[in-house]
């Protein structure tokens, strides 16, 4: 049962339909190593009594030539010199001298494995006597680091002169030489191991490839930053619009409905534009009084833009500076009038275009 197990699991790549090229194992190729093989021996006539060997490890080396891509040849020797009985107390030295041809699927791979099966004839001297064997292998193989070759199988052989079958799996490690036809160094060439195209298409001609350009589709001879977005020349303004109150009083009289009305829509024109409404009042009052009330004002402002007019809270700015800021003398009716206001100043963003000249 055990010898059917491994045999299977050596034997199963070449259930396997080919999958992809192998690109690791080399056309043709010489090679030296050694190898290590578990026999598996079935009860047969050993020396002439009913007898037969232990399950025993084997140690040797091989010798081959791979002269096409789908074929090959190996001569191998191996040897155990304490081939223990299973039923006396018996000890026997057998070595195994076999060749084998081999066909290769070049165009098949499991893992990076190449499969392959073969035939071998040899011989197999146990203590000195001699016998025909032959019979069949199969296995896969794998280069690695340029010039070393791993060799996986199974092998099966038939005495014809006691009737009788043996197995064995083994590993191998060979030595490549006058390499020829290799694909690729020695490890399977990779999604990562491929060259990529550059890419340097620029669709809009700004300076910018399309890789980077977070701004496709910029105008001819734009001025562009290093994302190929438009770089424009900003400039900052102030309009005032100037509201005037009646004498201790808050409320926007309906004449000064335009101003509030005009500062509301230049606000909304453009993005980053803001309003700061800053309150006053004449000098008769005490500071205290007039500083709350110039707040007043300000802040009826405030809501008269957000209420009537939807300008969001968080664009408003407001501040009172009671009789702190007078535009004309309060020591007339006249001055004292054009003290009590209320200044809205948007503050407004203008963007302008740069090109090329």
């Amino acid at each position: 049962m055990k010898k059917s197990m491994m045999t299977a699991v050596l034997a199963s790549p070449l259930l396997f339909s080919p999958a992809f090229a192998d690109e690791n194992v080399p056309d043709t190729y010489g090679y030296i190593g050694g190898h290590v093989s578990q026999y598996f021996f079935y009860d047969n006539e050993v020396t002439g009594d009913v007898d037969g060997f232990d399950d025993s490890e084997f140690f040797g080396g091989q010798i081959g030539w791979r002269f096409s891509p789908r074929w090959s040849v190996q001569a191998w020797y191996e040897e155990n010199d304490e081939v223990e009985h299973k039923y006396t107390d018996r000890e026997s030295d057998v070595v195994n001298y076999y060749a084998s041809l081999r066909h290769h699927f070049d165009e098949t791979s499991l893992l990076g494995f190449e499969p392959y099966m073969g035939v071998n004839v040899g011989t197999q001297e146990i203590n000195d006597n001699e016998e025909t064997m032959s019979g069949v292998e199969m296995g896969i193989q794998r280069a690695f680091f340029k010039n070393v070759l791993l060799d996986l199988g199974t092998r099966h052989a038939y005495s014809s002169d006691r009737e009788f079958w043996e197995g064995q799996v083994y590993a191998g490690v060979n030595l490549m030489f006058a390499v020829s036809g290799r694909e690729s160094d020695s490890e399977p060439r990779t999604a990562m191991d491929e060259p990529t195209e550059v890419v340097s298409k620029d669709s809009d001609g700004d300076g910018v490839i399309d890789a980077r350009d977070d701004c496709p589709g910029t105008a001819p001879n734009a001025v562009v930053d290093d994302r190929g977005c438009q770089v424009y020349d900003v400039r900052r303004e102030e309009t005032i619009k100037t509201i005037y109150f009646e004498f201790d009083q808050s409320d926007i009289r309906d004449q000064f409905n335009n101003e509030v009305r005009s500062a509301a829509e230049k606000v909304r024109d453009g993005d980053g534009n803001r309003i700061r409404v800053e309150g006053h009042t004449d000098s008769i009052g005490t500071e205290e009084y007039n500083q709350g009330l110039s707040e007043r004002r300000a802040n009826s402002v405030r809501d008269e833009l957000i209420q009537e007019y939807q300008v969001e809270s968080g664009v408003i700015d407001t501040q009172g500076y009671g009789e702190s800021r007078p535009v004309a003398p309060n020591d007339t009716a006249e001055g004292r009038e054009q003290n009590r206001r209320a200044d809205i100043v948007v503050e407004s963003e203008e963007k302008e275009a740069q090109f090329k000249e």
